[in-house]
Order: structure tokens, then C-alpha cells, then sequence
């Protein structure tokens, strides 16, 4: 090996690292634009036959409003690099572009994607100089839920001789989806930015022994989905209850409040590691949401600190946990597999702890904050009622399949979020007169 590729070969391996890590930690609720990378395995044909190994990161401007279309279609850059017989390698940067052709709410999705740039490959020898070319591919993404990519790409030189074009053909996996996602309400306290909610993202990190249970392929993917969705939403509660521990301290709360916030932390550990097992195996695949730190601190001065805290605590505690606990008791009633019935039973009393810690906060913001603090809650408690979540999708399937697994049907739902916001409403007004 030249001392050219002894070079070449650490640092792909350190572009390929810096791709992976440039991937977004956490994906909006409300963004247009969307990141995605990928790892790929190929066979190159031209003047030379090569096995490749690439990274692949793109950036997409989504075109629809909101990822909660049926369909989503975008626009972005795109970088590629491959090792090429461990002795050279092949560099792409262009364009790339296209659009979901199937997208549902099982979290089945194909895209397709057209791909245009430059690339060039290094020197293989004195006889193989490197290489200018064009770029063009085409790239297909099945996510159900882990992404499968299928590829085609061609160069076709712009200098040194001969002029022999090279084809690829390869696949491999994909870290989010290229065209954005959807994602179930969030359950629970969600994690707080100044960009507003934010999810973490889920990483497949290997095959999994799939649970044996009848399900039909749909239904299956269909409910990793879901348990995948949770996952991740416990997985942002906590460094959610890390960042309420430290504003708690910070305005001098008692330390009593800041231990539950921090005991609320360890619940959404268990929570994340219980969910992530049960997609994982009805998915065949090891997932895992990625830990996100939690949000910087961004209050002006205690006041503002306080009042924050306050709406966060009606909302997120009082409202979100509260209706996370009645639809976990909802969906323990109707769930019959055991580890699923075990991740329900302890959600839904760690829930119900949670919901009354966010009144705990809540009180203490009342009794320290002011006038301030109670107009604000005022307004929030006596405005119209707010809707249940939009975006918890029902699990298509056979109901009595769906349900053995935990998930409730739309109406059940929604009936949950009801009574919570009756409830919650009417013990908040009471608490506002007592301030």
C-alpha cells in the first residue's frame, strides 16, 4: 500500500466519525429542514472492479409546511466518501433531491432520491491517476422502522484518460429518515428548548432476537414504531427533569423539590430502557434513542425563572404527565403481554408521581412569584380547553393485537386527555384561590 493510502485510509475513517457526529442530536417538532446520514457497503465497475465502504450526510429544506403531511418532498446538499479496496478513495459533493412515494402511520416509509455533483476518485497507481467526474445517482429508503438504503451511482470522468465511466451499486443503513419524521405525541414532560421541543433520535445498533409473538409484518413494525416513539420521548424527559433539578436550586427551591426532580430523572432512565427493549424486539433490532443534554439556562432573572417554570409545571406536569399516567392505566387494562404490561404498570404510578410533582412546583412558584406568576397560570387555566395531542396516531392493526401491546385506541386517547384536563383545570383553580 502506498504511503499515499496509509494516509487516506485514517482519514476517511475520520470524516466518516465527523459525519456521524454532525448528524442533529435532537429533531424539531416544527422545522423545515431535516438531516440525515448513512453507512454503506458497495461494488464499484469501471477501470478497476472495488469494494467500497462510505458515509453519506445530506441536509433537505422539506417543502411541505409540516412533517405531519402525508407525504413530504425537499431539496438539499449532499457529501459523500468511500474507501475503495483500501487503497483509494472516491469523494462526491452536489445536490440531491425527491420525495417520499409511501408514508403512513405505521411508520412504514419509502423515499426516493435523485442525486447530482462532482466527485473524484485518488490515485490507484501510476497506470489509475485520480480522477474528476460527474456525479449521478439515485437512491431508494425503506424505513420500517430502521432505514435500508439501495443505491445506484455512476461518474463519468471529466479528465486523465481513458474515458471509462464507473458504476456502483450498494446498500446500507440510514440514521433518520432523508425527508423528515413523524412522531406520536409525547408523552409526559417533554424536553424544552429556546427552538422549541425538541425529540431525541433513535439509533439501530445492531440485530435482535424478535419477539416470538402471531403478529402479522405490519402490525409488527407498526407497534416498534410506537414503543420507538415512547422510547424516545422518555429518553428527552430526561434532561428535562436534569434542567428543572438545576432552575429549582437556582431559585433557591427547597431541597426536598429538587431531589423528587432529580428521582423523576432516574424514573425516565428505567422508562427509556423498558420501552427501547420492547421495540427492539418486535423490531429484530437493537434501537436506542441517543441521550440529549439539557437546555442551557435562559432565564433573565429569578422572576422570569419563576414564571417559566410555573406554565411549565400546569403544562408538562400537571396536564402532560397527568394524561400520561391515565392512558398508561387505560392501556394496562386492555395489554396482556407481560413485558409490556410491567413497562405500563410502572409508567403509569411513576407518571402519576410526576403529575404531582409538577402541582408541587407549581405551588411553589404561585407562593413565590408574585402577581406575575399568578396571572400567567391564570390565563393558561382559564383559556379554552386545550385540544388532545394531534399527532397520536393510532396503531393500525388487528384492535385486539394492538391493544395486547399497549396501545389505546384514537378515542381512548382522547378520553384520557379529557379527564385529565377536567380534572387538572378544576383542582388548579382552587389552588390559584388559595394563592
Amino acid at each position: 500500500m502506498s504511503s499515499c493510502s496509509r494516509a487516506l485510509t485514517p482519514a476517511l475513517a475520520a470524516l466518516g466519525v465527523a459525519a456521524l457526529l454532525s448528524l442533529p442530536r435532537e429533531a424539531h417538532a416544527d422545522e423545515n429542514v431535516t438531516f440525515s446520514g448513512g453507512l454503506s457497503m458497495s461494488l464499484s465497475f469501471g477501470q478497476k472492479v472495488a469494494f467500497g465502504l462510505g458515509v453519506d450526510l445530506r441536509a433537505t429544506a422539506l417543502f411541505e409546511e409540516s412533517w405531519g403531511s402525508p407525504a413530504s418532498k425537499g431539496l438539499g446538499p449532499f457529501a459523500q466518501a468511500t474507501l475503495l479496496n483500501f487503497e483509494a478513495g472516491r469523494f462526491a459533493i452536489g445536490v440531491h433531491g425527491g420525495s417520499e412515494i409511501v408514508r403512513n402511520y405505521d411508520d412504514v416509509v419509502c423515499t426516493i432520491d435523485g442525486e447530482l455533483g462532482w466527485t473524484y476518485r485518488s490515485r490507484y497507481s501510476d497506470e489509475l491517476p485520480g480522477q474528476h467526474g460527474l456525479h449521478v445517482g439515485v437512491v431508494s429508503t425503506l424505513f420500517s422502522p430502521v432505514g435500508l438504503d439501495l443505491f445506484a451511482r455512476a461518474a463519468i470522468p471529466l479528465s486523465s484518460e481513458p474515458f471509462v465511466p464507473e458504476g456502483t451499486l450498494g446498500m446500507g443503513l440510514r440514521f433518520l429518515p432523508p425527508f423528515g419524521e413523524q412522531t406520536r405525541a409525547i408523552d409526559g414532560r417533554p424536553l424544552r428548548t429556546a427552538e422549541g421541543v425538541v425529540l431525541p433520535p433513535a439509533i439501530a445498533l445492531g440485530p435482535a432476537a424478535p419477539r416470538p409473538a402471531r403478529l402479522d409484518r405490519a402490525t409488527r413494525a407498526a407497534l416498534a414504531g410506537a414503543w420507538l416513539d415512547s422510547a424516545r420521548a422518555e429518553c428527552g424527559s430526561i434532561p428535562a427533569f436534569l434542567a428543572l433539578a438545576r432552575d429549582l436550586a437556582a431559585a433557591g427551591a427547597p431541597a426536598s423539590l429538587v431531589g423528587r426532580a432529580l428521582a423523576a430523572l432516574g424514573d425516565e432512565v428505567r422508562h427509556t430502557a423498558r420501552c427501547a427493549a420492547i421495540a427492539s424486539s418486535l423490531a429484530g433490532w437493537r434501537l436506542s434513542p441517543a441521550l440529549l443534554p439539557p437546555p442551557a439556562a435562559r432565564d433573565a432573572d429569578r422572576r422570569a425563572a419563576l414564571v417559566r417554570m410555573a406554565l411549565e409545571a400546569w403544562h408538562d406536569g400537571c396536564l402532560g404527565e397527568g394524561a400520561a399516567a391515565a392512558r398508561a392505566r387505560r392501556s394496562l387494562a386492555g395489554a396482556s403481554d407481560a413485558g409490556v404490561r410491567a413497562a405500563l404498570a410502572e409508567i403509569a404510578r411513576d407518571e402519576a408521581q410526576h403529575a404531582e410533582l409538577g402541582w408541587r412546583v407549581l405551588a411553589y412558584c404561585l407562593a413565590e412569584g408574585g402577581r406575575e406568576v399568578r396571572e400567567a397560570v391564570g390565563d393558561a387555566m382559564t383559556g379554552p380547553a386545550p385540544a388532545p395531542p394531534g399527532d397520536l396516531a393510532e396503531v393500525d392493526g388487528e384492535p385486539r393485537e394492538t391493544q395486547a401491546f399497549g396501545q389505546l385506541p384514537r378515542a381512548q386517547a382522547d378520553s384520557a386527555w379529557d379527564e385529565t384536563w377536567t380534572a387538572a383545570r378544576r383542582d388548579g383553580e382552587r389552588l390559584l384561590t388559595a394563592a
